[in-house]
C-alpha cells in the first residue's frame, strides 16, 4: 500500500493571524505618540500690549490706516513691513498725557496719503508708547513696558489710572513718552 505524504504547511487562519499580530506590533512601535496641540494664545484689548511688544521687530514705528484695517511696520528702511493686528482694533482717537497730566489728542497725520488711525513707537528696549486709545465704546490703556492693557468707560477714568501709574514710579514726572 502507498502512503500518502501530507506536507507542512501553514493554514489561511494561521497567516492572517500572524500579519494581524506584526501590523499590531508596528503601529506600536512606529507610530508617534499623540501630544496634544499647545494652546494658542488668545489675543484680547488685555494682553494686546504683551503681543506688540513680543511680536514686532525692535526700533520702528507701527502705523494703521483704513479704520485699522492695514498696518505697516516702519523701522527706517525704505520698505515697510506688513503686518495684521490679531484682533481688530476701531480707534478714533489717541491720547497721551501733557505735562500738566491732562488728556491731550494727538495729530497722527497720514501715511501713504491715508488718514492714520493708530501710531505705536516700539523701543529697543522693548518697550511701546503709552498711550490711551478711544476706539467705538470704551477707553484702552496701553502701558509703556509693564502690565497689561486696562479698558475705561470714559477718558477720565483712564487718564486717573495712568497719572496713578506714574505716582507708583513706573515713569518719572520728567519722561513723556
Amino acid at each position: 500500500m502507498q502512503q500518502i505524504k501530507f506536507k507542512k504547511a501553514f493554514t489561511l487562519i494561521e497567516l492572517i493571524l500572524v500579519i494581524f499580530l506584526i501590523s499590531i506590533m508596528a503601529y506600536f512601535v512606529f507610530s508617534t505618540p499623540s501630544v496634544p496641540k499647545a494652546q494658542t494664545e488668545i489675543i484680547t484689548y488685555k494682553n494686546l500690549p504683551q503681543y506688540l511688544q513680543k511680536t514686532l521687530p525692535l526700533d520702528g514705528e507701527l502705523v494703521c490706516t483704513n479704520k485699522c484695517t492695514k498696518c505697516f511696520y516702519l523701522n527706517g528702511t525704505a520698505n515697510a513691513q506688513k503686518v495684521s493686528l490679531p484682533i481688530p482694533l476701531h480707534v478714533k482717537n489717541e491720547y497721551i498725557l501733557d505735562s500738566s497730566n491732562n488728556a491731550d489728542k494727538i495729530d497722527l497725520g497720514r501715511y501713504n496719503d491715508k488718514k492714520v488711525c493708530l501710531r505705536l513707537n516700539h523701543y529697543k528696549n522693548g518697550s511701546i508708547s503709552q498711550v490711551i486709545l478711544e476706539l467705538d465704546d470704551k477707553f484702552l490703556f496701553i502701558p509703556s513696558y509693564f502690565g497689561e492693557g486696562k479698558i475705561f468707560e470714559s477718558l477720565s477714568d483712564a487718564v486717573s489710572y495712568w497719572t496713578k501709574d506714574s505716582q507708583n514710579n513706573l515713569r518719572s514726572k520728567g519722561d513723556w513718552y
